[in-house]
């Protein structure tokens, strides 16, 4: 006896493409808002029936796109058909705002769209676009065309994890944030700070403060974070800042501030945090990178 299967879900009239890297529920909101449909309707057709389809099959129907494109651009489909050792996104991949301007090129629609991105991608090089740390929605994406130093800081960025590794980039990118937030929190004005922050925040408006607008600010000081991520990736000055031997190590702070002139001499407490954490900071990388063997026997028991 032939069995009844009421047809639940059909191709809907507007057939929106994914975008490259696009998570599943972002992909699924975009279609309802090109078709005009609410979305709890779009993923529950019927209130009596359910539909028997994956998350992949229902997709296809109401996209119009194949298995094969649907699996190779939206990451969180990549897990069926693969092992269950294989993760669908890599570690280094955060949840963000694709670049606006991206998303109508590669789809022809302004809809937002949110992607699985490496923390290393904060700079669209296509768009000019700031779409990294600190952008909660689509027009925070800050245009860095009138700074060109921070669109150059993204290009150092992928030098140096090519140069390292992503492994060790990774581990200094984490590493320096403290040192960077506690730099920034003590008024640690690094040349081209000041100039930075005023270019960005002219570009958004006269009346934007700069201190409360934290996607800008990150965005300002980006170039100097890079370089105090390429000085901490270096093995060699790693060990000079840690070195028992004070010529060696005076040379190591020395060439800190070679790095990062100051405008105003740091004094007091400030001085002493500044030398204690950049030794502390360089002692957290190298036991990351090279744990004691007690550690790691105790890790793999």
């Amino acid at each position: 006896m032939n069995m009844f299967h009421p047809a639940l879900i059909r191709p809907l009239p507007i057939p929106l493409p994914p975008f490259p890297g696009e998570c599943e529920s972002s992909y699924w909101t975009r279609l309802a808002q090109a078709n005009h449909v609410p979305l709890a309707r779009l993923r529950a057709p019927s209130r009596w029936l359910e539909s028997r389809l994956t998350s992949v099959d229902a997709l296809c129907i109401l996209s119009s796109q194949s298995r094969q494109h649907l699996s190779r651009t939206i990451s969180d489909l990549y897990t069926e058909g693969l092992p269950p050792a294989a993760p669908a996104v890599p570690d280094d991949h955060v949840l963000r705002w694709a670049c606006r301007r991206c998303v109508v090129a590669r789809t022809g629609w302004n809809l937002p769209a949110q992607v699985w991105a490496s923390i290393h991608d904060n700079v669209c090089l296509r768009h000019n676009l700031w779409i990294g740390k600190d952008v909660f929605a689509p027009d925070q994406q800050l245009d860095l065309t009138r700074t060109p130093d921070v669109i150059r800081a993204q290009r150092r960025h992928w030098r140096l994890r090519r140069c390292f590794g992503p492994t060790v980039t990774g581990i200094c990118l984490d590493a320096t944030g403290k040192l960077w937030s506690g730099l920034a929190h003590r008024h640690y004005r690094l040349n081209r700070r000041v100039e930075l922050l005023h270019d960005l925040v002219r570009v958004k408006g006269p009346t934007v403060e700069p201190d409360k607008t934290a996607p800008w600010r990150i965005a300002a000081g980006y170039p100097e974070h890079i370089t105090l991520i390429s000085l901490f990736a270096s093995v060699h000055w790693r060990q000079s800042i840690l070195s028992e031997d004070l010529l060696a190590a005076t040379h190591a702070l020395a060439e800190f501030h070679r790095r990062f002139p100051l405008q105003t001499p740091l004094r007091g407490t400030s001085r002493t945090w500044l030398s204690t954490t950049i030794e502390a900071t360089a002692r957290q990388i190298e036991d990351l990178l090279n744990p004691p063997r007690g550690a790691t026997a105790s890790t793999a028991r």
